[in-house]
């Protein structure tokens, strides 16, 4: 079975339920054109991890502001998050820097790039994000303490905010669940959005990546206020209001450009 193309196929259910309340199970073949038995076999996946629940024909999403595992959210607006982490990358100039990144799919993209520069010491809390920055043996990456949260493989808790604690960060690069004028930078989850705040509490420059969809969201938990930010990268589908709402509050907010999509799938579920 290739898990990466199922991810796909799980991760534009789950968006196509963000813009609408149910959908129909029998239109889900042709939208992702796969056989009816692989739709059921992804829908009893779904099922199974509370993604979803099914009823005569139609599928709802289980709770509509729930976190994403970060295993899906790697196969969600990707184009987006990789021309983000490329752009976000290059903020950095090239010399020797203490940078903290957090975990997160965007960051991973951001994590990716940086793994090619040895004058960089890098402390994250993200499993992922380490993972990749250790794959060239450049970059000396210190990993925090605290516990393993498996929904998004960071690690959070006071011995993490501990370690942060310990460095003076020329930069930190951080992911987010919502960014919004009014509600700040924001996450699902209350220790995670603790250990993003002490990041970039500890930096001379804070910076957060997030694609567009992030955008106008707002969860439980608040990281940060736009205030205490220098920089948003975005992408170019952002909602222009938004956008201009962000930079009149004097954030300096970066559009990387992407492509309308040839072929959208969300019209194609009706």
């Amino acid at each position: 079975m290739n898990d990466g193309a199922r991810d796909v196929r799980i991760s534009t259910i789950l968006t196509m339920l963000t813009q609408r309340a149910e959908l129909k199970v029998r239109v889900l073949p042709t939208v992702l054109g796969v056989s009816g038995p692989t739709v059921r076999r992804d829908l009893a996946i779904m099922e199974e991890k509370g993604l979803i629940r099914r009823s005569y024909g139609r599928i709802v999403a289980a709770q509509r502001s729930a976190e994403m595992p970060v295993s899906l959210r790697r196969s969600q607006n990707t184009e987006a998050k990789r021309r983000i982490g490329a752009l976000a990358s290059t903020l950095l100039p090239g010399r020797q820097l203490t940078v903290a990144l957090s975990g997160g799919s965007t960051v991973g993209f951001v994590a990716g790039i940086l793994a090619a520069r040895p004058e960089l010491k890098v402390v994250t809390n993200g499993l992922d994000t380490a993972t990749t920055l250790t794959a060239r043996q450049l970059v000396t990456v210190v990993v925090t303490g605290g516990t393993a949260r498996p929904m998004s493989n960071d690690l959070v808790g006071s011995d993490a905010e501990r370690t942060l604690r310990g460095y003076e960060f020329d930069f930190a690069i951080v992911g987010a669940d919502g960014v919004s004028p009014t509600g700040g930078v924001t996450q699902h989850n209350s220790a995670a959005a603790k250990v993003s705040r002490v990041m970039l509490e500890q930096a001379a420059r804070k910076i957060i990546v997030a694609d567009s969809s992030k955008l106008g969201r707002v969860y439980q938990a608040r990281v940060a206020g736009i205030d205490a930010l220098d920089t948003v990268v975005t992408d170019s589908h952002a909602n222009p209001e938004l956008v201009a709402s962000l930079r009149r509050l004097g954030l300096n907010t970066v559009l990387v450009a992407i492509p309308p999509a040839a072929n959208s799938v969300r019209r194609r579920a009706s």
